[in-house]
């Protein structure tokens, strides 16, 4: 094997959602580190890691976002001179000034070509630093750090950019009640986690849509079920029947025949797979929020990642589809607005994959950890649970984003 071919097996990246004031999906900040096969995932330096996510990343993610939607890249301060982002197309990409470079006059020119050539300029990490006025008069895009500052300070600090008339993108925002915050101030995108927190609303009741798709899936949940109830299952619905049929002439089944029907489905491919994508398109329609499509993705690239996990494993372990279960319901209480313990009551699920959905400490509760890292780029975290779990660094990046690429495709088969 090539080093190249060394160094692309150990590319982790994860995606992070920039959404608009709808909360739809306005783009991706795009966030990588090469393990280099050691026990913690890390980089060499900056100029080395950005290089890679130009060659290789961007490329990758490329193919996975929608027409309209942007890319945002970090630039380190050699990348900015070398004026690396020629690489990359400005009608995606973001070029985006890291909060450790500092706005001497080589680099103010470079962004200035940079601007001319048609690039969007956002600054990271703003929380008001004295000498960075130059960034925020070039910059189109001002990303302010909400997690450093005070309410207060952030008050002020809106309140003096607005001279600027900038586009003011609020990161990691991590609760509903800070975004609705930044809404009010006249933030116009937003960065963080916030969408993936449950929203619980007392003596709130699920529709009578949902309620059916929570039956469908107790039904196909547990260990043992049948092709009857499968089949039963899945021609009860209109739509769910159209879609998965979709799914079985797709290229990805790659079927030498056309298939016409739900039971000749089960008969080609298994009742067993089978089972996996109705409760993928289960899951995906239960998801009414602006940002649905995003914990669509989010859950479903979780149920690829752990399946392949499992397969890495070495001893006692958790079966492939249990595995596949854990990141599928780890949602479900926000796409539903519910307890997770009360939905979790309506499916015959395992005790330790119960436990670890619900917060608590079980064999399987390292692996939602383990996913909760890659999403939020906690690199050192992510190292960590490889390490204590004896995985190959190479093996998991190549599932996590195999996985990634996975979900994509599918949550775009899975729409109407």
């Amino acid at each position: 094997m090539s080093d190249s071919e060394l160094f692309l097996d150990s590319f982790f990246v994860a995606r992070q959602p920039v959404f608009t004031r709808e909360r739809a999906v306005w783009g991706y900040e795009l966030l990588f580190r090469n393990s280099e096969f050691s026990a913690i995932a890390e980089v060499g330096d900056a100029d080395a890691a950005t290089s890679q996510v130009i060659a290789d990343g961007f490329g990758l993610i490329q193919e996975d976002i929608s027409k309209g939607q942007r890319l945002l890249v970090n630039f380190p301060y050699n990348m900015l001179l070398e004026n690396a982002a020629d690489l990359l197309p400005p009608e995606i990409c973001v070029v985006e000034i890291l909060e450790t470079v500092d706005p001497d006059p080589e680099v103010l020119d470079a962004l200035s070509l940079l601007k001319k050539q048609g690039y969007t300029i956002a600054l990271d990490d703003y929380i008001g630093q004295e000498g960075f006025e130059p960034f925020v008069e070039i910059a189109d895009i001002i990303k302010v750090d909400c997690l450093e500052l005070s309410v207060e300070e952030l008050k002020k600090l809106v309140a003096d950019l607005k001279k600027y008339r900038k586009t003011l993108l609020a990161e990691k925002v991590e609760d509903t009640e800070m975004f609705d915050l930044c809404m009010n101030l006249g933030f116009n995108l937003f960065q963080g986690f916030f969408f993936s927190r449950p929203e619980i609303v007392p003596g709130k009741k699920m529709s009578s849509n949902n309620l059916n798709r929570m039956q469908l899936l107790r039904s196909i949940s547990g260990p043992e079920f049948n092709v009857d109830d499968l089949s039963k299952a899945i021609n009860s619905d209109v739509s769910i029947s159209y879609r998965l049929l979709r799914f079985m002439n797709s290229p990805y089944f790659g079927l030498p025949h056309v298939v016409s029907s739900i039971q000749q489905a089960v008969v080609l491919i298994g009742y067993k797979k089978l089972a996996s994508w109705l409760r993928v398109i289960l899951l995906s329609d239960m998801c009414s929020a602006a940002a649905s499509s995003e914990l669509a993705f989010l859950s479903i690239k979780r149920a690829k990642f752990l399946e392949l996990l499992s397969l890495e494993l070495e001893g006692p372990k958790m079966s492939s589809d249990s595995m596949f279960l854990l990141g599928l319901f780890s949602l479900l209480d926000v796409l539903l607005g519910k307890p997770m313990k009360s939905l979790l009551a309506e499916l015959p699920i395992e005790k330790e994959l119960m436990a670890a959905l619900c917060g608590e400490s079980s064999v399987a509760s390292v692996w939602l950890d383990l996913v909760v890292a890659f999403e939020k780029a906690k690199w050192e975290s992510v190292g960590s649970i490889i390490f204590s779990q004896k995985l190959s660094p190479a093996s998991v990046a190549r599932n996590h984003l195999a996985a990634m690429q996975w979900a994509n495709e599918i949550t775009l088969l899975s729409k109407h």
